[in-house]
């Protein structure tokens, strides 16, 4: 059968994706950038045919209304207004009971992009080498083993005085306690290797820390996300008019399904102009969308500050949506198998890529590696445990003198 001279194609324009560079002509063809705006070019060449672009009134790519009807650009198919509808449409069950679609061009996984977390405050650095549960246990070891030296293996030293020389070999101190035993010798030496293994350790990892500073522990899963939105740390937003919020609403996990309800509750949506709006991401906000409109949204914010979710909601196939009826579908199959053979929609997304890595290279100079000379304020806490430390032996000078003085 002949394809069509004339085609009507449902679209929503979207920045690298679908554009059309002139938008005073509404017939004929029109000029399209954007990977799927060149792909349709292509197919327009190879097949022969004109295409006319049909505009959705409410500007969105379509979800189901309470009717059960499609709105949007899959309302268009839905009603035959429309030969061929395009915008990134996963190939989803939802659709697929009321359109047909090509052969799959692209795969793509649903996930987020959230700003990296602020770096930990440089005041507490000298407790960042060790987590908490290391800490508890250093400590219990510093109280234990001077009450079993003291009780259990006879040392004549009393407890204070036996704490304050072990604790000193942590500081790479060496010991005077006056015990020449091969017992007392042989565990001394015992705790001097663990004192040397702790201290060499905090060293080691301390000047790391103050040199780079520490990021706070990052939200890498949906899990992570429903979490921080649960406690009101960050917002979560998705686009508006598709159905990707029943990916959480309808989901196993209780936790996404809060995170589903609360970008309901709170209308936390976008819309399709503002998909590659960097402003989208300005603050805690963390942006759910398809991988490749993230990936270019990515590269028009500042680098190194941004990171995508380590899991994703699902993955999709993605094709051109086709009205029921209509005559050519195999036709286009035909092409879009021999352009994916030919590497020609890769070769699409990565100019547009480019694109992006261009303007980002302009407006975003090279940064420098995060390293510094140490400050003062790098140290900061170190000097207030120091002087804090000084005012408690101040205090304890002062209540012995006054208790000495009573006494006589």
């Amino acid at each position: 059968m002949k394809f069509p001279s004339t085609v009507k194609v449902a679209c929503v324009p979207v920045p690298h994706i679908f554009e059309i560079t002139n938008e005073t002509s509404i017939t004929g063809r029109l000029p399209l950038s954007g990977f799927e705006g060149k792909m349709l070019n292509t197919l327009s060449d190879v097949l022969g045919f004109n295409y006319e672009y049909l505009y959705p009134s409410d500007g969105e790519i379509g979800d189901i209304d309470e009717n059960g009807n499609w709105t949007g650009v899959m309302g268009l198919l839905q009603r035959n207004e429309a030969d061929l509808g395009v915008s990134s449409l996963g190939m989803i069950q939802q659709r697929m009971k009321d359109v047909d679609f090509t052969n799959s061009y692209m795969t793509n996984k649903i996930q987020f992009l959230v700003e990296k977390p602020d770096a930990l405050p440089a005041i507490w650095a000298f407790v960042y080498p060790f987590d908490t549960f290391l800490w508890i246990a250093v400590l219990i070891t510093i109280i234990v083993i001077p009450t079993i030296f003291t009780y259990l293996l006879k040392f004549e030293n009393s407890f204070i005085e036996l704490f304050i020389h072990l604790f000193g070999m942590l500081l790479r101190q060496s010991p005077n306690l006056g015990q020449s035993s091969l017992k007392s010798n042989f565990i001394l030496t015992t705790w001097g290797i663990f004192a040397l293994i702790i201290s060499a350790s905090y060293s080691a990892c301390l000047l790391s820390f103050l040199s780079i500073p520490l990021q706070s522990k990052p939200i890498r899963t949906f899990v992570d996300l429903a979490k921080a939105v649960e406690k009101g740390t960050h917002r979560c937003s998705m686009l508006h008019g598709v159905p990707m919020i029943f990916l959480l609403t309808n989901n196993k996990n209780e936790n996404l399904i809060k995170l589903g309800e609360a970008v309901k509750s709170n209308k936390w949506w976008y819309n399709i102009p503002d998909i590659m709006n960097p402003k989208l991401v300005v603050g805690r906000t963390a942006v759910i969308g398809i991988e490749i409109n993230l990936q270019f949204l990515h590269g028009k914010l500042p680098p190194k500050t941004y990171d995508f979710s380590e899991d994703s909601l699902l993955s999709l196939k993605f094709g051109i949506a086709i009205r029921r009826g209509f005559c050519c579908r195999a036709a286009l199959n035909t092409v879009i198998s021999r352009m994916l053979s030919a590497g020609l929609i890769e070769k699409y997304q990565k100019d547009e890529w480019l694109k992006i890595r261009i303007a980002a290279t302009k407006k975003f100079p090279v940064n420098k590696p995060n390293i510094h000379q140490l400050l003062i304020k790098d140290l900061y806490g170190i000097f207030v445990m120091l002087l804090t430390g000084y005012f408690l032996s101040f205090l304890v000078f002062l209540t012995e003198v006054y208790y000495f003085r009573i006494k006589i």
